[in-house]
């Protein structure tokens, strides 16, 4: 999980897909705060979604997905992590193309029994 400073917020929710819109909210409202433009919101909005839902794919509300937003520089970073519940589905290639479409970096994966992902989404800045 990324470090946790003052300029993070932490989530945790049930591996539920209802539970998603939390997730997504967080991530626009940090994204509004950081001056991203309606467009780079939805885009963020879109993408953290497809990455939520591949990581509890499978899954029981048993599980939780905990998030953490991140603040770095004109980046909004989202990592993800549902702990111990085994490797990381592949992502559909809808999906895969999507977010790569609407983010600047991702990572989607598996690490000692725990899904887990990485979103970095730029605020492009005026020129």
């Amino acid at each position: 999980m990324v470090q946790r400073d003052k300029r993070s917020v932490q989530l945790s929710i049930p591996a539920h897909s209802r539970m998603l819109r939390f997730a997504r909210v967080t991530a626009a409202t940090l994204a509004v705060d950081l001056g991203f433009t309606l467009e780079e919101v939805e885009d963020l909005r879109v993408a953290v979604d497809e990455l939520a839902a591949a990581a509890i794919e499978g899954l029981d509300d048993s599980a939780v997905l905990e998030l953490c937003f991140a603040i770095d520089g004109s980046d909004l970073v989202v990592d993800g992590e549902v702990p111990d519940v085994g490797p990381a589905p592949d992502l559909h290639p809808v999906a895969q193309e999507l977010i790569n479409m609407l983010a600047d970096r991702y990572e989607f994966t598996e690490q000692d029994g725990n899904r887990v992902f990485r979103l970095v989404k730029r605020r492009r800045l005026d020129l």
